[in-house]
């Protein structure tokens, strides 16, 4: 066979395996994409807490697990989460900061369920924290296992889940990181556009599988998602993308900083998953100017959006409210979404034929 041909074959056969990890968005934007299919309108009903010390403040990002929600709470300045027992609607403070045992060194918001194992995961970003569910609904907050990653060469930053024996999440120097826990290595994929000072502006944030080795990541800044397989050593992406990152990094005086302009838009703000299913709350909005009422305004959203775990587009969700995160209950299918008030609630909906 001709030389030249042998490498035309050979360039055509690699430009579709690199296709194939890539699939086509078939739209304009994440709204697009979702163009064809049934918007059915929920009504919630408000669910009456009661909150012990500090009120829920902001209710940035939740997961739910039995009878469990997992709330984060920046503000509070002893603890990091608050944790909702619907058996009694009590709300009680949950993850200690200080520099004590098995306290938080950080406001680290890094958690997840594991729910094949009825674990709980927390980590500072320094130290992970496995907490027995049982033990965490009879008011215990000791852990009963730790361990600390060897973080000194690759280092996960911002958001990583649990996902059936590993660590995963983003990377200061790789766009996907995963950490098996039991042998301790990472294994990792994907350079930065831009390399690692570039990291900053395309951090996302993970939910996991239940039972799978599988997480869906969505970026809040830029406009793309993805499900990702462990297949180790091998990670299997499959984005779907919009456009690059707009935010830029500057760096000085040792430090970075994320710098946001004028044409960044709000993405994905939460998201939610169970076995069949993936739930996103996604705006989409940009903000009117740069004042924080109008940055709030843009990052709550009144739609959900439900796609399947080969990123099949199904339905929208349209709820009553507008909604800052979410969480999902897959045996009885009871989404759950936090407002942005003075007083931010719990909402419950139910939502019938999915599919």
């Amino acid at each position: 066979m001709n030389p030249t041909l042998k490498y035309i074959k050979a360039s055509i056969l690699v430009f579709l395996l690199l296709a194939s990890c890539t699939k086509d968005p078939n739209g304009t934007d994440f709204k697009d994409y979702f163009s064809q299919t049934e918007i059915v309108d929920v009504y919630g009903e408000e669910i009456s807490l009661n909150v012990e010390g500090n009120p829920l403040s902001f209710m940035f990002n939740m997961s739910f697990y039995d009878s469990l929600i997992l709330v984060n709470e920046f503000p509070d300045r002893e603890y990091t989460f608050k944790l909702i027992d619907l058996r009694d609607h009590s709300v009680k403070p949950f993850g200690k900061k200080g520099e004590g045992p098995d306290e938080l060194l950080s406001d680290g918001f890094s958690f997840s369920f594991d729910h094949e194992n009825a674990s709980l995961y927390l980590s500072d970003n320094i130290h992970y924290y496995v907490f027995d569910i049982e033990d965490v609904k009879n008011g215990v907050q000791k852990p009963n296992d730790r361990f600390t990653i060897d973080q000194e060469e690759q280092r996960f930053m911002g958001s990583t889940v649990h996902v059936k024996g590993y660590i995963v999440g983003s990377m200061y120097h790789k766009r996907f990181g995963v950490y098996n826990i039991q042998n301790k290595k990472f294994f990792n994929s994907e350079e930065y556009e831009g390399g690692p000072s570039m990291a900053l502006a395309n951090q996302a944030f993970y939910v996991n599988h239940p039972t799978k080795e599988k997480a869906v990541y969505c970026m809040s800044k830029v406009p793309e998602f993805g499900i990702i397989e462990i297949q180790e050593p091998d990670i299997e992406i499959t984005k779907y993308s919009w456009g690059a990152s707009k935010l830029v990094v500057e760096n000085g005086n040792g430090t970075m900083a994320v710098m946001e302009n004028d044409e960044v838009t709000f993405e994905f703000m939460s998201a939610a998953a169970t076995e069949d299913y993936i739930f996103i709350l996604y705006s989409g909005e940009m903000p009117a100017d740069r004042t924080r009422e109008a940055r709030v305004k843009a990052a709550l959203t009144n739609m959900i959006y439900v796609l399947d775990w080969n990123g099949k587009p199904l339905k929208r969700y349209q709820t009553d409210r507008y909604l800052r995160s979410i969480a999902i209950d897959g045996h009885t299918n009871t989404l759950y979404g936090s407002t942005y008030e003075e007083n931010p609630g719990l909402i419950s909906y139910k939502l019938n034929d999915i599919q």
